[in-house]
């Protein structure tokens, strides 16, 4: 006895081939471009206003406020520039007291990398690379590269 073939309802169709123009994929890179300014703002806001609040902790007393256990007085900000995993943060407004004694813990002090990123290039460095491998690979991944010095 014969075997019937099944017959499929739906038409077939060639294998489709999905091409990538030199346009889509600038567009791509300028949406991560994007992307990235987006979580490098993101990150400077909650950097800035958790200094804000350890002043405050600090103080004892937020801003404008008067009580008994204030311990000191702001001192307005400084800026910096802080590479983080996100990328460079350009600027990032650091508070002060008037005593100066206020030191913030979201990193160190002197420091212009977040600790992460300063131990991942000090391991590239020890694994034996050479700093201009390391550079050109924190160039790509945070938009910096360190100064051999570093």
């Amino acid at each position: 006895m014969p075997v019937h073939k099944k017959h499929h309802n739906t038409p077939e169709s060639p294998t489709t081939r999905v091409s990538i123009s030199p346009a889509d994929v600038l567009s791509q890179e300028s949406f991560h471009q994007h992307l990235r300014e987006l979580i490098r703002g993101a990150t400077r806001v909650v950097m800035e206003e958790i200094m804000q609040e350890e002043l405050s902790l600090f103080l004892g007393a937020e801003w404008g406020e008067s009580t008994s256990q204030r311990r000191g007085y702001r001192n307005g900000s400084y800026t910096r520039d802080l590479v983080t995993t996100s990328g460079r943060i350009e600027d990032l407004n650091v508070p002060r007291d008037r005593e100066g004694q206020f030191h913030t813990q979201a990193f160190e002090r002197y420091s212009r990398y977040e600790p992460q990123v300063a131990e991942a290039l000090t391991e590239m460095f020890v694994s034996g690379s050479s700093t201009h491998k390391i550079g050109k690979v924190a160039n790509t991944l945070l938009g910096v590269a360190p100064a051999p010095a570093v």
